[in-house]
């Protein structure tokens, strides 16, 4: 169309030459091969390269394929460009044409006006250019988000020490595409709210103490790949606390005894035993074992002079704290094992167990009627009486001593309240708790009536006498009690007489 449009136009510009007056004029001589040079002064421009595809915003995820779509119309002999705008602001040219620049790697590939990214890396994200180098410029911009696992790491001291009663904070960053939820956990127990779990940056701790000390975590997931987790440790440091699981030991000569109390501090303290105010110096007789937070005293064939009280001290740069244990031969407090219900109306049989490693020599009953509002140990109201143990009363497990005891001449259905306290050779027991029972109640009166039809011969005068005699002798069996049966009787027989 455009040949045909310059050639007319060459056309009416030679007739036009040829209708105009000739003068003697010399021009220059032009040669025209062709028409070539008409053509291409008078050119009409073809219409610009356009991008048929659509911006676009894609989203994958680390290791994934994306392919960037580039088609254009009426490209001609303008170049295709492709580069990337990463988030840094930085540009990198990766195709001019069809030439791959050295920055696309092996990971681009172009296919038609469309560019191919396989194996995608976190620095893959950013914008992407289909770019043409006109005048004016035209450009297609992509958009790529690339989703990748979360990575954390602790902005805190991965062990942090911390005076008792101060504050601690724990912090921990996270990174991921969606951004990470960091969520906080204590190995093997709470955070100090008592709640499980945390959902937050950091925590803090107020006011600790040595129960808030182990390792924490965070932890921080983002729903791609596995969470994540970081790890901190709290110590802290506070004056000794010193418990144990048995203040007062009994036992017997010639036995072996642990005392152990358990230490808890730090820095670690320092511990040593004493009695009767001189430290211990262990021997084959006597010998410390320390495990932990265990520290056992172990006395091998105790003596009589190893009765007493013995003291585990404790001690670091933040204080000293002690604890007494003592090592006995008395027996240990009575418990009672019978049950509150008498099944007699005038007696009741207390039993109760006490450990003793030597024989019990006597014991102590006081009891009396229980009366509400009124102090166990009211003065002269209980009967207090002593009492040596019958072979037959002891009935020995071990060092455990299973006793009884029978209270007599008690009243009907009353209520009682009795203690206990046992002796052996080396003194008497704590008394026991007071236990209270109650005797049985009366039985009710109850009558039973009974009717019999009996065919009797009448007696003989003589033979009266004895049947009287005999009604008169099971009246007195009875206590003398007149009921409808022996009033029927009498009638029966004085009938029978009289007749």
């Amino acid at each position: 169309m455009l040949r045909i449009l310059s050639k007319l136009l060459l056309i009416i510009h030679v007739a036009t030459a040829h209708s105009q007056p000739t003068y003697d004029v010399e021009y220059p001589d032009y040669e025209y091969d062709d028409v070539t040079e008409y053509e291409e002064e008078y050119q009409v421009p073809e219409d610009p390269p356009t991008f048929l595809s659509n911006s676009q915003k894609f989203t994958v995820e680390v290791g994934g394929v994306i392919t960037f779509p580039c088609d254009v119309e009426n490209l001609g002999d303008q170049v295709l460009m492709f580069k990337h705008k990463m988030l840094n602001n930085g540009d990198r040219m990766l195709f001019v044409g069809d030439i791959a620049l050295k920055r696309a790697s092996a990971k681009f590939t172009k296919i038609g006006n469309s560019f191919r990214l396989t194996g995608v890396t976190r620095r893959h994200a950013g914008k992407y250019v289909c770019r043409i180098e006109t005048n004016p410029v035209v450009e297609l911009v992509h958009t790529l988000n690339v989703q990748y696992p979360a990575t954390i790491k602790s902005k805190s001291k991965e062990v942090q020490r911390v005076v008792q009663g101060a504050s601690v904070t724990l912090e921990c960053l996270a990174e991921g595409n969606p951004p990470a939820a960091i969520t906080w956990s204590r190995h093997q127990g709470h955070i100090q709210s008592g709640v499980q779990s945390v959902e937050d940056m950091s925590i803090t701790l107020e006011n600790v103490d040595r129960h808030v000390e182990g390792t924490y975590i965070c932890t921080a997931s983002n729903g791609i790949g596995d969470p994540v987790s970081a790890s901190m440790k709290i110590e802290v440091e506070y004056p000794p606390e010193v418990t144990t699981e048995q203040a007062i030991l009994h036992t017997s000569e010639g036995d072996e005894a642990k005392l152990m109390c358990i230490v808890h501090g730090r820095p670690t303290p320092h511990v040593t035993w004493t009695k009767d105010g001189q430290q211990i110096n262990p021997d084959h007789h006597i010998t410390e074992h320390d495990s932990l937070h265990r520290h056992t005293l172990t006395i091998h064939k105790v003596r009589e002079e190893d009765f007493g009280d013995y003291i585990c001290t404790a001690e670091n740069s933040l204080g000293q704290k002690e604890y007494t244990l003592t090592l006995t031969g008395l027996p240990k407090t009575p418990k009672m094992t019978s049950s509150p219900a008498g099944g007699e109306r005038t007696s009741y049989t207390l039993t109760w167990e006490t450990e003793s490693y030597t024989p019990i020599v006597q014991y102590r009953l006081q009891y009396r009627k229980f009366k509400v509002n009124v102090t166990a140990h009211a003065p002269g109201q209980w009967d207090d009486r002593l009492y040596s143990p019958q072979s037959s009363q002891e009935n020995f497990t071990g060092p455990i001593h299973h006793m009884s005891h029978a209270l007599e001449m008690l009243e009907p259905a009353t209520d009682y309240e009795v203690t206990v306290s046992v002796e052996n050779k080396f003194g008497w027991s704590a008394t026991s708790k007071v236990f209270q029972f109650y005797t049985r109640k009366e039985d009710p009166t109850t009558t039973t009536t009974t009717t019999t039809t009996t065919t009797t011969l009448a007696p003989e005068p003589e033979n009266i006498a004895p049947v009287m005699e005999e009604v008169a002798v099971g009246q007195s069996a009875s206590g003398c009690e007149t009921n409808a049966l022996s009033i029927m009787l009498w009638i029966l027989v004085l009938g029978v007489f009289l007749s």
